[in-house]
């Protein structure tokens, strides 16, 4: 079993990446110019943000947990930080959802922000960017180094980038519609 996680592991993560950034393309047109799909996106990211902050943050502290611990990959200093952003958030969510406390946003956005900047700068090293602005101490996991590159342009760095802009674009979204709904008031 863990042999065939391996060996898939990868494409189904980068393929199912690939799929998301299509569905993000497609709901952001579908956004901008129709205005029945935008009530509905507001009133469906307002009534389930927590929900969907924690699905995925818990995806991606799940999916980098897979490469280090399940493939083998080590990760590196830049790898920690970004973990370090996102960790919390599935466990903060978590409760959040318990709590039903949709103040959470407030906390995690800036979480968001911050990890979205540390994987954004390693994908740019990862994609070929001269010179690393931080050095990467960790034994055999260069900063720099790529462990996956798939559709021309997927990497590790660049999966948790994903994640963190879609934390961020929930964030906006539920922002905007709860500010729509306090104007209404």
């Amino acid at each position: 079993m863990i042999h065939f996680i391996q060996t898939h592991i990868t494409f189904f993560v980068t393929t199912l990446t690939l799929v998301s950034h299509i569905v993000f393309i497609v709901v952001l047109t579908l956004l901008i110019i129709e205005r029945k799909f935008r009530i509905w996106i507001y009133n469906f990211v307002y009534k389930y943000i927590i929900q969907l902050l924690f699905l995925a943050s818990l995806g991606a502290a799940i999916g980098s947990l897979s490469y280090s611990e399940i493939v083998g990959f080590p990760p590196c200093d830049l790898c920690w930080i970004q973990r370090i952003f996102m960790y919390p958030q599935a466990i903060l969510a978590f409760v959040a959802m318990i709590k039903k406390d949709k103040n959470i946003v407030d906390y995690l956005l800036p979480l968001s922000i911050l990890g979205a900047i540390v994987s954004f700068y390693q994908s740019l090293v990862n994609w070929g960017l001269e010179g690393s602005l931080v050095g990467c101490t960790s034994v055999g996991g260069e900063c720099a180094r790529v462990y996956v590159l798939e559709y021309g342009y997927i990497t590790i760095p660049f999966m948790a980038f994903t994640v963190f802009a879609y934390l961020i674009g929930l964030s906006i979204v539920y922002y905007k519609s709860k500010n729509g709904r306090e104007q209404k008031d």
